[in-house]
């Protein structure tokens, strides 16, 4: 199919064609299947890496660099969402696993530049442990892009935490397009901290859990959910607004591109390891 961008939509000779006639990189959207509340679907971390990566995609094309997007990979680290209806998780043995097998799979074909899109916070450790264990066991290197890390300066203005189902989470949903009943949004365990103490948790001033948490901080587990919040917010969605949305796009696409170009500008084959 002329100009189709995600490889499950494409025939094996338009993907053989798109390889004789260069790929710059292949975006692997990563996302989860669990709650988002009661004003978002579960599918809403892969539909934001999936919606990103074709976005991306789209914009390259002007600037004349190929993107290709792998299949979305949608069940992931959940369990801590367990206690809502719904939620599908996978065990990190499962995750690692697989993550090495999409990325051989997708170098057996001839694609050298991997990069992952993440979508949700929790698969964040996991991936970091999968990029480095590639590179140590085939010499390959993929690369992680996380859209709240790519935008941390576009979100400076969110007030609150940036956990989970909140104003930034729905408000780059919504600008993708993503079925979001603003109805439904709620304000949940807005302070983590004390959300957990009131749970009888073991808790410190220090504990690091936001995805843009800025100064000293303690690494903490995470905390089964529903145990904190009724809603399964954790933030407040209800201050979510497009033009928020379209922000974090405005900044998350164009540095999203260049990464795929300095990465194919700077690849080399490499110097051990094989499929």
């Amino acid at each position: 199919m002329a100009g189709e961008r995600f490889v499950e939509n494409m025939t094996w000779p338009e993907v053989e064609r798109a390889l004789e006639s260069g790929v710059t990189a292949v975006l692997i959207p990563y996302g989860s299947t669990e709650q988002h509340g009661r004003h978002m679907p579960l599918n809403t971390d892969s539909f934001i890496a999936r919606g990103l990566c074709g976005r991306a995609a789209e914009l390259a094309e002007s600037e004349h660099v190929k993107l290709l997007v792998a299949p979305t990979i949608g069940i992931t680290l959940s369990w801590y969402h367990m206690q809502f209806p719904g939620t599908v998780s996978a065990s990190i043995d499962t995750v690692l696993q697989l993550f090495r097998e999409v990325c051989d799979s997708l170098w057996h074909h001839g694609f050298r530049n991997l990069v992952v899109v993440n979508g949700h916070g929790g698969n964040s450790a996991a991936l970091t442990v999968a990029v480095n264990r590639y590179f140590e066991t085939t010499g390959r290197r993929v690369f992680v892009v996380q859209w709240w890390d790519l935008a941390s300066d576009a979100l400076t203005a969110i007030e609150g935490p940036m956990i989970h189902a909140e104003e930034a989470e729905t408000s780059l949903a919504i600008a993708l397009g993503q079925r979001v009943l603003m109805e439904e949004a709620a304000r949940d365990a807005f302070d983590r901290g004390a959300a957990v103490k009131s749970a009888g948790m073991p808790w410190t001033s220090f504990g690091r859990y936001g995805l843009a948490h800025r100064g000293p901080g303690v690494l903490v587990p995470m905390d089964m959910l529903r145990d904190l919040t009724a809603s399964g917010v954790v933030g407040d969605a209800t201050r979510a607004r497009r033009e928020t949305g379209e922000r974090i796009l405005s900044t998350v696409l164009p540095r999203l591109v260049q990464i795929t170009r300095e990465m194919a500008a700077s690849s080399v084959e490499p110097v051990h390891g094989s499929l």
